[in-house]
């Protein structure tokens, strides 16, 4: 009898705990800004904000024709931006490229084989060495990124 009163107990407080955690979703703060290669737009990057010091939300965004982003985390809504925080600033933006070689497709005709090539610098991948960081604030932030095609 007695283990069925602390299990009902046990349920209860769960009950009244889950609610109060939030539902899911986490409060963000909106990140938009513009990507730029060699001071023009850059379409199609990938952005990535990755937390230093473990405070913070991993985020991404992908630019536009006109280089424009906006981040999204992965429990936020679509576009809203990310937890306040420093964050370390990372970018890929991939491109398909001809190998010179050539493969069959499903039609059996035979066609260039592509692959998928990083056009940006290498130290623009990682966080660490991209030379890029930010410190999101409650509110909206603009960050606006030129990156050069030369390492």
């Amino acid at each position: 009898m007695k283990s069925k009163f602390f299990l009902g107990l046990a349920l209860l407080g769960l009950l009244i705990a889950v609610p109060a955690c939030g539902g899911g979703a986490i409060k963000t703060e909106g990140v938009s800004g513009v990507v730029t290669l060699d001071g023009e737009p850059l379409a199609g990057a990938s952005v990535k904000f990755v937390p230093l010091d473990g405070v913070g939300s991993e985020s991404v965004g992908t630019t536009n024709e006109k280089g424009e982003y906006k981040l999204q985390t992965l429990l936020g809504a679509a576009d809203a931006g990310t937890t306040p925080g420093k964050y370390g600033v990372c970018f890929e933006c991939f491109e398909e490229v001809e190998t010179g070689n050539t493969i069959m497709n499903a039609d059996d005709e035979e066609v260039p084989e592509t692959e998928a090539v990083n056009i940006l610098p290498k130290r623009y991948a990682l966080p660490d060495t991209s030379g890029f960081e930010a410190e999101v604030v409650k509110g909206d932030n603009t960050f606006n990124f030129d990156l050069a095609s030369e390492e």
